[in-house]
């Protein structure tokens, strides 16, 4: 992994946000934070564990304030803590990595826009 691949990542998940029918009855009660989340929980570097460690360790050695950021995040909403293996916490660590980067990203996306 490197920025390149990163930033490229988070540019596809954005554009795939952007292109679905938010307004569509499909969608008609997500928020925006629920469709991110289901943008970051299909994608395959928060289910496949060779993919989640790649983009942890990372953003580790990388970006220290997004790593601490995330760090906090998963402290504070994973509460299944007794039954789960380190590969699953790289899961967990992947989805808060990509749903801050994506929020953050689609946030610079709309004040571009306007």
């Amino acid at each position: 992994m490197n920025q390149g691949k990163f930033t490229s990542i988070i540019d596809q998940l954005c554009k795939d946000f952007a292109k679905e029918d938010w307004e569509s009855s499909f969608y008609k009660n997500y928020t925006k934070e629920d469709a991110i989340n289901q943008i970051c929980g299909n994608s395959g570097y928060t289910s496949v564990y060779k993919k989640a460690w790649k983009l942890v360790t990372f953003i580790r050695f990388e970006d220290d304030s997004l790593f601490k950021q995330v760090e906090s995040e998963v402290q504070e909403n994973d509460h299944n803590t007794d039954d789960i293996n380190l590969d699953d916490y790289m899961c967990s660590y992947a989805f808060y990595i990509l749903k801050a980067s994506i929020l953050k990203k689609w946030e610079e996306m709309q004040i571009a826009s306007n």
